[in-house]
């Protein structure tokens, strides 16, 4: 018999009698991991050169399966949960627009101004202050803003 005799696992073949009319995976160097796609390529190439008088372990495909689904939730829920922090972090910003924050320059100074502007760059929290762009980071404490002063006190 001719074409392949066994197959090992999704990642390659072995046991192969002579024959070129086989499939072959070739990394280009771009990609290294399995993704969906590639996964049920191999899967599909699997069961369709498998040795008819030794067919694959259907408990290792199934496995195997459960393990992809299991990767697909888990990249679903990492998604969610960096939109929920980016929303988090907007709202944390947007809290401080009025407030008057207390903060460091880059010289070390110390300066206290009123935010006006928050915005998210990345993963940090970057605050207008007066005439200063802030990190959140930088910024040493935070108060209400001052009551602006009534015309009828003169």
């Amino acid at each position: 018999m001719s074409g392949v005799t066994g197959v090992t696992g999704v990642t390659g073949t072995s046991g192969t009698s002579g024959t070129t009319d086989q499939p072959t995976t070739q990394l280009d160097g771009k990609n290294t991991q399995l993704d969906r796609t590639a996964f049920l390529k191999l899967l599909v190439a699997q069961l369709k050169y498998q040795d008819p008088t030794n067919p694959a372990d259907t408990s290792q495909m199934l496995t195997q399966s459960a393990q992809l689904t299991m990767v697909d939730r888990l990249n679903e829920i990492a998604t969610s949960m960096t939109t929920s922090a980016s929303s988090q972090q907007l709202a944390l910003g947007s809290s401080m627009i009025g407030k008057q924050v207390t903060f460091l320059d880059k010289d070390s100074v110390s300066h206290t101004e009123t935010v006006t502007t928050a915005r998210v760059d990345g993963t940090e929290i970057i605050l207008t202050a007066g005439a200063y762009t802030v990190p959140m980071g930088a910024v040493t404490s935070i108060s209400a803003a001052p009551a602006p002063e009534s015309a009828d006190a003169a």
